[in-house]
């Protein structure tokens, strides 16, 4: 499936709690980390940064959420697809979004943390940046590559991909 991705922002919290509050618990732990019950604000709304996050949507209904957080010219990369989305393609797209958008912003390394046993990440990591550094640690897995060595579909502008199509947030709601 190929889905509409635009950047998010404050004016989509409430289409990101919907999308949180919808994941199944196993799904909310791949995510955080940890369980997250129901999402407090202050995680929506930090979850919604000016810059680095992005919606996936199929039709009007958001599927996907993903975010990058600058630390110097790296970013961590996170993301979740909501459960009947999952393995459609949806999170590769949105990572390669993300991907895209943060080598935009002078990103030049990403890293992505997950849990051992997380194989979406895995398989993820392993299509999009097959030579991407893997360190186990305990429970915990950090993958690394730099933003050149992603597959990407095409080079990044914020009107469209090969893959996917990115626009810029267009909603302004209080």
């Amino acid at each position: 499936m190929t889905p509409d991705v635009r950047a998010a922002g404050p004016g989509d919290f409430a289409l990101l709690d919907g999308l949180l509050r919808g994941l199944s618990r196993d799904s909310a732990y791949q995510r955080f980390q940890t369980g997250i019950g129901e999402p407090s604000p202050s995680l929506v709304r930090a979850l919604l940064p000016p810059e680095g996050a992005l919606l996936a949507f199929a039709g009007d209904e958001v599927v996907a959420h993903g975010l990058w957080v600058r630390a110097g010219r790296a970013a961590e990369v996170a993301l979740v697809v909501a459960d009947a989305h999952q393995r459609t393609g949806i999170g590769t797209a949105l990572a390669q979004a993300l991907v895209d958008d943060a080598a935009a912003h002078g990103i030049t390394r990403i890293e992505a943390y997950s849990g051992a046993g997380n194989e979406a990440v895995a398989r993820l990591v392993a299509h999009q940046a097959p030579n991407a550094l893997r360190v186990l640690d305990g429970p915990s897995v950090t993958y690394t590559f730099a933003t050149s060595t992603a597959r990407s579909r095409s080079a990044y502008s914020r009107c469209s991909h090969s893959s996917v199509r990115i626009a810029p947030s267009t909603r302004v709601t209080g």
